[in-house]
């Protein structure tokens, strides 16, 4: 991440070269599997920081509905977001939307040599991100931080000591908190990972379940917070782990959530940045660091979990069956 926040600079220059924000009304983030979270986390960035309309969507929803979501006369900024470049929906998504509209696309990758670099206008390889994994892991925050930083330089770049604050915490998580999160990955007795979230944390909900899934094969949900209540609800049970992610404007309201849960015999682990009124446990970080910017701090935990789990099961959580690197349509 140290990286990444030393090349935001002159990343920022290159797409503001040919995406000045006066001539563009909306971002449009695409991607597949983890590379859609990062949309998602991205698209709530750019709304709240920006103050413009930022939407996310799976590649796939562009390439095959493009009339439901490219408008004739709309000056969007599009930032199709691939790990490998490679993946066929987003390539094909982004020759899509340069076919139909005049609208800069920017490439998101993390390989400089990738098919999506070469359609994009503007390719911003985060090379320093490059990970051997099948599994999104590294490169995941690495991109949802780029991102941040570049809905900060549009918004006049002055909170990239929160960025700095960050590299900090994670490195002091990493030392304190793996020891709480491996003992809830190995405990055998929960089948099932329920993942909450709302705001900027779900996308952070949402990835958290694709690593259960992918890296443990353990069955798992996300939802926003709230939203849990209207039905989901009722997968909530004494072998269910419940990890909430409270936003800071859903404090008032998450006791109820939590007290449900409990009330079943559900397991609850609260990941936040500061301390609630709840018997629950709590992993309490980032009180230092924008609500906008946790998600990128809370990211090893979910990732924590994901690959004790899978050590715990014995499926190897780097190269997880069936699970392809790239995902292709010919292969």
């Amino acid at each position: 991440m140290r990286e990444t926040l030393r090349h935001a600079p002159s990343r920022f220059a290159r797409v503001a070269s040919v995406a000045p924000v006066e001539r563009f009304t909306e971002a449009i983030f695409i991607g597949c599997g983890s590379s859609y979270h990062i949309a998602l986390y991205a698209a709530h960035v750019w709304g709240v920081r920006l103050g413009i309309r930022a939407r996310a969507l799976p590649a796939s929803e562009i390439l095959n509905f493009p009339k439901a979501h490219l408008h004739a006369g709309a000056r969007p900024l599009v930032i199709a977001i691939s790990r490998s470049g490679g993946t066929d929906e987003t390539v094909l998504a982004a020759e899509k939307v340069k076919a139909i509209i005049e609208a800069p696309v920017i490439g998101l990758t993390t390989d400089p040599e990738s098919p999506l670099g070469r359609v994009a206008d503007v390719h911003l390889p985060f090379s320093e991100c490059r990970e051997q994994s099948v599994v999104t892991t590294g490169s995941l925050t690495c991109m949802m931080l780029g991102l941040w930083l570049l809905a900060d330089a549009y918004g006049g770049g002055r909170s990239q000591a929160d960025a700095a604050t960050v590299i900090h915490d994670v490195a002091r998580s990493l030392r304190e908190n793996e020891r709480t999160v491996r003992a809830y990955a190995e405990d055998r007795a929960l089948t099932r990972f329920i993942f909450l979230g709302s705001g900027p944390f779900y996308a952070l909900a949402a990835e958290a379940a694709l690593k259960a899934i992918e890296m443990a094969l353990t069955p798992a949900h996300y939802y926003p917070t709230l939203e849990f209540r209207h039905g989901p609800h009722l997968l909530l049970s004494p072998e269910a782990l419940v990890v909430l992610f409270p936003a800071e404007a859903e404090h008032p309201y998450v006791h109820r959530v939590i007290e449900e849960a409990r009330a079943v015999e559900a397991r609850v682990l609260v990941i936040g940045a500061r301390a609630m009124e709840t018997s629950a446990p709590q992993l309490i970080l980032g009180d230092r660091v924008d609500e906008l910017l946790r998600p990128v701090l809370f990211a090893h935990l979910i990732q924590q979990l994901a690959f004790w789990r899978a050590a715990a099961v014995g499926v190897n959580p780097d190269a997880p069956p069936r699970l392809t690197r790239v995902v292709r349509w010919n292969e």
